[in-house]
């Protein structure tokens, strides 16, 4: 009962500074028992801090207040839990008005990110209790989940149009580049001397090694990447590895895709695009990071996962030019595991977009 009132009250001296008559939303970490609640802590953290952006709302000080909340007592709202239930929690627990909880799980028999998704958004002031947005999906790929469905429950609690909206055009293009278009990374790390061939020389922690082709994974060869760490790197700077840099068309889109597998350890992949920018009289030009794909992967255990996702390298004042990919695993200690990297061109440039520039020397890089 203390805690809960230290937490009320932190939120009413939040609430104090907004202004008046605004009311105070509560997110909570959706549950996520495939990884111990990982993935739904992010979607918690997500939507923190997408309300804190744009505002209007009161929100507890920071999501790890409602997360300490959770874990003292022992409460995990999902889709079971009923509103007047939900009701106690955010209004009598926390001095809240609104909340947002949910549930997200990984479907098993798929090779790509197939998840079951549930999210609730309900106005507790309401006299009945009015339920802003509730949706139970299944999603296509990992993608779908911030950028249609967090969006969606973002809209209905700002009181935007309801509207559905209307379905992507799918470009058959798109599938085509897809399946036939040239990897701009030499992913499959089958050859090479020393190290793969069209990577970085093998740094600590990180081999190159022999291992059975995976079952039922069409093209999968017998070699892969394996990061091994313990508690101590695991806990700084982590492993990464670099791929070569691959020539980037400026206004196109990318589509990244791999295989991993985790003992548990976090893993995240980086698609790191540069330009050319002078450095200084003396330096001439050098390579400058100006835009970056974060993608932070989730999946189960001890299982090959398959991460996909576009994106589409700009820059407001820089035209990236190169790319290049880095895999990285951090804490808990453990091993982890990657295996055919791809990045293919699906959709090229509008017209009229600045070519990259080719360099025979490049310049070295900004880590």
């Amino acid at each position: 009962m203390f805690h809960s009132l230290i937490l009320a009250l932190s939120c009413l001296l939040v609430a104090a500074q907004e202004p008046s008559g605004a009311k105070l939303v509560v997110p909570f970490d959706f549950e996520s028992r495939f990884d111990d609640g990982a993935y739904g802590q992010t979607l918690g953290d997500m939507l923190w801090t997408k309300i804190k952006r744009e505002g209007r709302f009161v929100l507890p000080e920071s999501m790890q207040d409602v997360r300490d909340w959770c874990e003292r007592t022992k409460t995990r709202p999902n889709p079971e839990t009923s509103l007047e239930a939900m009701k106690k929690i955010v209004v009598d627990e926390q001095a809240g008005d609104i909340g947002v909880w949910g549930k997200i799980e990984r479907v098993q028999g798929f090779d790509t990110d197939v998840y079951d998704l549930w999210i609730t958004v309900a106005d507790f002031s309401a006299r009945p209790i009015r339920v802003l947005y509730k949706k139970q999906v299944r999603t296509k790929t990992v993608s779908e989940i911030p950028h249609i469905y967090i969006k969606e429950a973002l809209d209905a609690l700002y009181g935007r149009s309801s509207a559905p909206a209307a379905p992507a055009v799918v470009d058959p293009a798109v599938a085509v580049r897809w399946k036939g278009g040239p990897n701009l990374v030499k992913g499959d790390f089958e050859t090479g001397r020393g190290h793969p061939d069209g990577w970085d020389p093998l740094p600590a922690g990180v081999f190159w090694l022999a291992a059975a082709k995976v079952k039922g994974v069409k093209g999968s060869g017998s070699r892969v990447l394996r990061f091994t760490f313990g508690e101590e790197v695991a806990g700084t700077t982590g492993v990464l590895y670099y791929s070569d840099d691959f020539p980037l068309q400026p206004g196109a889109t990318y589509r990244f895709q791999c295989r991993w597998k985790s003992t548990g350890s976090a893993a995240k992949v980086f698609i790191k695009c540069y330009d050319e920018i002078p450095a200084g009289i003396k330096e001439g030009l050098a390579r400058r990071e100006v835009y970056r794909s974060q993608q932070n992967l989730s999946g189960s255990p001890g299982v090959w996962n398959v991460q996909t996702e576009d994106f589409t390298p700009a820059h407001p004042r820089f035209t990236p030019r190169w790319g290049r990919v880095m895999l990285y695993g951090y804490w808990p200690a453990g091993t982890v595991e990657w295996d055919d990297v791809m990045v293919k061109l699906v959709k090229p440039a509008p017209a009229g977009s600045t070519p990259a520039t080719k360099s025979s020397a490049p310049p070295a890089h900004e880590r």
